[in-house]
């Protein structure tokens, strides 16, 4: 019975440590979104992602996958897929990325608190996610001018 209490307690213990991080977090993101500060980031952040074939209204959601985490991300991608913003090409990149590089912020403020390097929590997954993502567009390229879709047919 004693195990069980330990269990429960060091089980709380891992939530607050959690909540401690994540609570502030989201305050300050949700005070961010309003005022309009994470289009500006976005807006500097999407430029890196037009090598892999996303414009700005693409780059929002990974913007937000990476502050927010999946959950939200996965959201903001759904709205910006109904309301027509994001190409079924660009959806493929931005959920690769996604899937590589989620809740940048949120998880390595995490670990660091459990005393992980910064640079090897961050730059593994930002670089792979990055990768990968690209070889996605380039293969979304590729697949696309095979089926005649490029701009010259188009014409």
């Amino acid at each position: 019975m004693m195990v069980l209490w330990e269990g429960f307690l060091q089980g709380l213990k891992g939530v607050w440590t959690v909540a401690r991080v994540v609570i502030p977090l989201m305050i300050v993101l949700e005070i961010a979104q309003s005022n309009g500060l994470l289009q500006k980031l976005n807006r500097r952040l999407a430029r890196p992602f037009k090598a892999i074939g996303l414009g700005e209204e693409g780059a929002f959601p990974i913007v937000v996958a990476m502050v927010f985490g999946l959950t939200f991300g996965s959201g903001v991608i759904l709205n910006h897929v109904q309301e027509g913003k994001v190409s079924p090409q660009e959806t493929k990149v931005i959920g690769t990325f996604m899937a590589l590089a989620h809740a940048l912020i949120e998880d390595t403020i995490i670990f660091m608190s459990l005393g992980a390097p910064l640079l090897i929590l961050v730059l593994p997954r930002v670089m792979v996610g990055y990768f990968m993502a690209y070889l996605v567009h380039r293969r979304n390229q590729h697949t696309m001018l095979t089926e005649g879709h490029n701009i010259q047919s188009v014409n």
